[in-house]
């Protein structure tokens, strides 16, 4: 089966061949290129033997010319030297029998008049001879006359046909050359025809296939000829291209589609995140974000299910019967946080889109509950740093008092000198006991007051500073080359709570001219928070009786996770340091 589709292969394309080499452009033109230069070859045959025919015509003429000279000149001999008569009569035998006039007879185109006149004149000639071989001067003389008229008679129909063999020649050079003309004026013809305008049909076509006008001029496809295969073969080619091109039309309009679609998810994603994560979370920025989303992506109907906060639920559109509900889960299996459902309208949303969306909302649901634990165990913290600080600063002064103020009842029903002195010292012991709570009261005030305007962390250090400036006239500088992410909101209360202590206890207990602050990387790599001064230092680590700045320091580094240390310079003077571990709790 195979050899023979080949062999019907084989004999279709030999045929085709055939057909083709038949009707050739190029073969039809070579014929007649051909044609014309086998006339050129003829006329130039034909010039040739034009040419040597008038040779041997002048050579005719000038042999039947010598005749007429040699006549007369047996005249003379015949009278004066009558021996050289033989001679004479020899040599014009032998002129008038050359190889010129001989050949009269056999040529084919020498016309029968002359040969006539060639014979009648050898004939006259005998008769001469005869006059002339026996002396017999007075009848040569009277027959010469006429004997040279039919001599010149010759020689005229020789002058004739001479030149009508060159008229011949002219006429057939002149209707070779108008053939010539004619068949070249008729292939330049053909050729425009047949080639040139196929041509400029085929580069107007493939202009406007350029275009992109595959609905281009009508070709000639019927022609059996190399153009017309080609013109087929143009044919196929543009309406092949107009179909791709219509494909690749109709693939970029729909990648079209699709990446807009997905530009507007992204987009839609990135507003949502952006709303989501500007501020607190609320039930109208959620309401806010969904018809957003139903917006975008083309939802009949959008619902917002959550299991720990129902009264955030929203219901958007109006739902459809005929229409299946998709739902997608917020948060993960272990911590489910709710449910979206939707029914999709045209175009039909992205899977994809609706997984991002509920794992957004997931992640700002799961911030916003972990951001409030977090608030609600730093709040719960603060109220245990502030108990426990009131427990041991002012509690403690108000038992003092309420046990002199016991000891001051009792003196009171005394009316002794000794009662009413000790009265007295009692109530000094009472002033001094009330002004120390007091100036306790407002260190505490002053320590939970503190609030984080700024995000930088050079910034907040500047602003602690600042706030400080105030109270003394000690030169202070902040010199911070940390990263601002170093700390959480969280984290950096308790940095700048210490901070603030420490400074502030250097203003009043230091003597200094000149407080650093320095949050900077050491060379073990450590991230380190310093407070230093260069005023008198530290005389002991145990904090005086009514003071619990030191006691509250360490416990905020606790709440770090960071290393506290309180040690003098050698240079003079105090520095405290923090010591941030790589990863802080």
């Amino acid at each position: 089966m195979k050899s023979s589709s080949k062999k019907g292969l084989l004999m279709k394309s030999l045929l085709s061949f055939k057909r083709l080499t038949k009707h050739s452009v190029t073969t039809f033109i070579a014929h007649y290129l051909s044609l014309i230069i086998i006339l050129a070859g003829i006329i130039t045959t034909f010039s040739f033997a034009i040419m040597g025919s008038n040779k041997s015509d002048a050579e005719l003429i000038n042999v039947a010319g010598s005749l007429r000279m040699q006549s007369y000149r047996l005249i003379y001999t015949m009278e004066y030297e009558p021996e050289k008569v033989d001679i004479g009569l020899r040599q014009y035998r032998i002129s008038l029998h050359s190889n010129p006039l001989v050949t009269i007879h056999h040529h084919l185109l020498t016309p029968g008049d002359v040969k006539q006149s060639y014979s009648d004149l050898v004939r006259r000639w005998q008769e001469m001879e005869n006059l002339a071989r026996t002396n017999q001067q007075e009848q040569y003389r009277n027959q010469i006359t006429s004997y040279v008229n039919q001599l010149d008679q010759f020689v005229y129909s020789l002058q004739r046909f001479a030149e009508k063999k060159v008229i011949i020649a002219v006429l057939v050079i002149i209707l070779s050359m108008l053939l010539i003309v004619g068949i070249a004026s008729y292939l330049i013809w053909h050729t425009h025809q047949e080639i040139v305008k196929p041509l400029n049909q085929l580069m107007r076509a493939s202009t406007q296939i350029e275009m992109r006008q595959f609905q281009h001029i009508l070709l000639d496809t019927k022609r059996d000829d190399e153009l017309g295969r080609l013109a087929k073969s143009f044919t196929h080619m543009s309406n092949e291209l107009h179909k791709l091109y219509a494909n690749l039309e109709e693939k970029v309009t729909e990648k079209t589609q699709k990446i807009n679609q997905v530009n507007r998810s992204l987009a839609m994603l990135y507003y949502c995140s952006q709303e989501l994560s500007a501020s607190d979370l609320n039930r109208n920025k959620l309401l806010h974000v969904l018809k957003h989303v139903m917006a975008t992506e083309h939802l009949r109907a959008f619902e917002l299910d959550l299991i720990e906060l129902r009264q955030w639920n929203i219901t958007l559109g109006e739902p459809s019967v005929a229409l299946s509900w998709q739902e997608q889960t917020i948060g993960s299996e272990d911590n489910k946080l709710g449910s979206l459902r939707w029914q999709a309208g045209l175009p039909c949303p992205d899977t994809r889109t609706m997984e991002n969306i509920a794992q957004l909302l997931g992640r700002t649901l799961y911030f916003n509950q972990t951001q409030r634990q977090q608030q609600q165990l730093l709040l719960m913290e603060e109220r245990s740093i502030i108990a426990r600080e009131l427990h041991d600063s002012l509690a403690q002064v108000l038992a003092f008092l309420q046990i002199q103020l016991t000891l001051l009842k009792h003196n009171l029903n005394k009316d002794d000198d000794k009662a009413k002195r000790q009265s007295l010292l009692i109530i000094k012991d009472f002033e001094q006991a009330l002004s120390d709570g007091y100036i306790q009261l407002r260190e505490l005030l002053a320590t939970f007051r503190l609030t984080v305007q700024e995000a930088n962390l050079k910034l907040a250090l500047e602003q602690v500073v600042d706030s400080l400036r105030n109270q003394t006239d000690i030169q202070m500088t902040v010199d911070c080359s940390l990263p601002s992410q170093t700390f959480n909101p969280q984290q950096l209360i308790h940095a700048l709570q210490i901070v603030r202590e420490s400074t502030l206890n250097a203003i009043k207990h230091s003597k200094a001219d000149l407080i650093e602050v320095i949050a900077h990387t050491n060379e073990e790599g450590e991230q380190e928070l310093i407070v230093r001064d260069n005023g008198v230092g530290i005389a002991s680590l145990n904090e005086p009786d009514g003071h619990y700045g030191l006691n509250i320091m360490q416990e905020r580094s606790q709440q770090l996770n960071a290393k506290l240390t309180i040690s003098n310079r050698a240079t003079g003077g105090t520095e405290v340091k923090i010591t941030l571990p790589n990863t802080l709790a």
